[in-house]
């Protein structure tokens, strides 16, 4: 008996010290869990030290610590270079003068758009254009003329004396059926045209250079002078 009533009285000690220890609001928050709520940890902004201007230095970039050696010298404008471009320009000019330039290709520029084109070649031009058929044409807006063995480069076209480009109209006519559908779901908006769009078609007569290109004219635009 004496025992039980020890082991008891220890059971019973033992049971009241943890009673005490979790305590009514452990308790009830077992048994309310909404009441945990309050003790979640809300976000709150990441404070960002404040560095202050006279203490921050410029941050310096390893490429610019030696920046002495990095520099580069121009090199000026040598009598070797001049005789390059020299010999470079009279080849030039000597093809030209002996119709050796073989078949030249030039990228011209008509209605907003540019074309890669040689002799003989056809484009179409969509939209309106006032041309009527037959009607020869000279195209100044030359962007680029070039051979199997030179280029000239405009900047941005070429000077029209220098480079003509002849074209002529062959025919004038309207594209394929083209249909436009629109459509608005749920509103029961259905539109569906049918539309041709005007073409003008170009042949390329001939592309040439007229002069050296080298050569300064005193006066220009005496082709213009009707």
């Amino acid at each position: 008996m004496t025992t039980l009533l020890a082991s008891s009285k220890l059971f019973h000690y033992a049971a009241s010290n943890c009673l005490r220890r979790v305590g009514p609001i452990a308790i009830t928050k077992q048994l309310y869990p909404a009441l945990r709520l309050w003790e979640t940890p809300v976000a709150e902004y990441r404070k960002i030290p404040i560095r202050k201007k006279y203490l921050t230095l410029p941050q310096i970039k390893p490429w610019m610590m030696n920046s002495e050696e990095c520099a580069r010298e121009i090199q000026e404008w040598n009598e070797e270079k001049e005789q390059i471009c020299t010999d470079v320009t009279n080849e030039i000019n000597n093809q030209i003068a002996t119709n050796r330039t073989g078949r030249l290709f030039a990228v011209i520029q008509l209605l907003g758009k540019q074309f890669k084109v040689t002799e003989n070649d056809i484009i179409i031009l969509e939209g309106f254009w006032p041309p009527n058929i037959g009607e020869h044409l000279k195209l100044e807006k030359v962007l680029l003329v070039g051979s199997t063995d030179f280029t000239l480069v405009g900047r941005p076209i070429l000077n029209r004396e220098l480079v003509t480009v002849n074209a002529l109209v062959i025919e004038k006519t309207l594209s394929h059926t083209k249909t436009r559908f629109r459509f608005l779901k749920r509103k029961r908006y259905r539109r569906i045209n049918f539309y041709r769009m005007q073409h003008t078609m170009l042949r390329i007569k001939s592309i040439k250079i007229n002069s050296n290109i080298d050569e300064k004219k005193e006066v220009e635009g005496l082709d213009r002078v009707y």
